[in-house]
């Protein structure tokens, strides 16, 4: 495992996400301020597709959370399992910023 640098910490929109590819996979980077960056996998478990970073961002129990586009499940951003179906994960990633940019741990 490495940390792959993917972007400039400045040029991450604050309140949403974006999909970075880091070592073979696409990997959702939400960008929530002062409450921190998230990392999940961009993959939606409950449809397959490749759209988790296209999500809105909730707030749901205290736990923040992402709303898929698709069939508008709620995976947790600091766990990635969903709020509706315990069975469903989006697998989550390690993320920093140092020194003014964003790195992801690469997982195999």
């Amino acid at each position: 495992m490495s940390w792959i640098n993917v972007c400039s910490e400045a040029s991450m929109p604050k309140g949403t996400g974006v999909a970075a590819w880091v070592a073979g996979r696409a990997v959702a980077i939400f960008n929530l301020g002062n409450d921190g960056l998230f990392a999940l996998d961009n993959i939606d478990p409950a449809s397959g597709v490749s759209l988790l970073a296209r999500g809105l961002i909730c707030e749901i129990d205290g736990e923040l959370c992402v709303a898929s586009p698709l069939y508008k499940q709620h995976y947790r951003l600091v766990t990635g399992r969903c709020i509706e179906n315990n069975d469903l994960v989006a697998k989550p990633f390690d993320i920093k910023t140092e020194q003014g940019n964003v790195f992801v741990l690469a997982q195999s």
